[in-house]
């Protein structure tokens, strides 16, 4: 299947053939990638010429222009993945993504919810996530039962995996080092049971202020905002764990952020990784001797990802990498990476 051309020109008529290009039968042929679109229906439009670049002499290319994609990314992911990864990767990011929410273990358990739904014949799916559901249709989110109770967040499968692979129990102490929006600070003090201790920094005011109105929704406590400055210094400890949910390339949801896309040019990889460099080395500065640090990000780039870890692992004594995941997009979710580290 071909995704639809930007510039496709030709008419269909009856029974699928374009005007112009009869065949037996009333039906099309097949058409070359480059010069057909293929429709739902498994019909196609023939064009008059070809408008996309050919598949077999230049993937990346074909890539780039039928999925709206620049030409460097579209560059870098053929050196990675195969063509047909590739295509998966091109129809999944230009797809509505899924709904996704995290129902509050604090005030109901999944399924209980999940009927709550079904009374008002709204359909939800259980993810592999235990507090996981996905909605086959979009809903708007303040109309969902609960919402104004705190009953649920919205937040994709991929990203409740990370706060999950802390492994947190009530009571401990977490440095939440790029806190902001707050989906990851709000579930940290529910896999504590409420009864936790998280310092949530972050460098942009406003973007700080959503965790806080989020912690007012979903009924969370335990939970103190820092600001910081540009050049100031993440509180000091110690604490038992810490999560570093980095900014990143955003590669892995641009679904979600088509924009992205676009306005992401390949120097600024250098400028990003050095920064989650720095982000990791202070977090796992200020836990305790045997605790864990968290680093995440919601790229699929591994000098993002694993790069990062390596380089960290490389340049501090008495660490270990006790487990990482990737994420790919589209199985089931958006893509992303974990690590979890703990500290000699």
């Amino acid at each position: 299947m071909v995704p639809l051309s930007p510039c496709g020109r030709g008419v269909r008529g009856e029974g699928g053939a374009s005007k112009g290009n009869p065949s037996p039968g009333g039906e099309a042929p097949p058409p070359s990638p480059a010069r057909g679109e293929g429709r739902a229906s498994g019909r196609y439009r023939v064009l008059a010429r070809p408008v996309l670049p050919t598949p077999g002499t230049d993937p990346a290319g074909y890539f780039a222009a039928a999925f709206s994609f620049p030409r460097w990314l579209a560059d870098q992911w053929h050196q990675r993945f195969d063509p047909d990864e590739c295509r998966r990767l091109g129809f999944w990011f230009n797809a509505p993504p899924p709904l996704w929410v995290r129902v509050n273990k604090l005030h109901n358990s999944r399924e209980t919810y999940r009927l709550r739904l079904a009374a008002q014949l709204i359909d939800a799916e259980p993810g592999e996530h235990p507090q996981s559901l996905r909605f086959p249709e979009h809903h708007p989110i303040r109309g969902l039962p609960g919402y104004d109770d705190g009953d649920f967040a919205v937040q994709d499968h991929s990203s409740m995996l990370v706060a999950s692979a802390l492994g947190l129990q009530p009571g401990m102490r977490v440095l939440d080092l790029c806190a902001a929006p707050g989906g990851k600070t709000t579930h940290l003090a529910e896999l504590m049971d409420n009864r936790g201790f998280i310092t949530a920094c972050d460098t942009e005011p406003r973007r700080l202020e959503t965790v806080t109105t989020l912690c007012q929704r979903l009924r969370i406590k335990g939970v103190r905002t820092v600001l910081l400055g540009e050049n100031d210094e993440a509180p000091p400890g110690p604490f038992d764990a810490a999560l570093v949910d980095v900014p990143c390339s955003n590669t892995g949801v641009l679904g979600r952020r088509p924009e992205v896309r676009w306005r992401l040019k390949p120097a600024e990889f250098q400028h990003l990784i050095r920064l989650q460099t720095r982000l990791l080395f202070a977090a796992l500065d200020r836990v305790k001797s045997g605790g864990l640090v968290v680093y995440s990000t919601c790229s699929i780039e591994p000098d993002e990802n694993e790069g990062v870890v390596q380089v960290v692992m490389r340049g501090m004594r008495h660490l270990k990498l006790e487990a990482e995941h990737r994420a790919v997009p589209g199985r089931p979710s958006d893509g992303g990476y974990w690590a979890r580290l703990r500290k000699g």
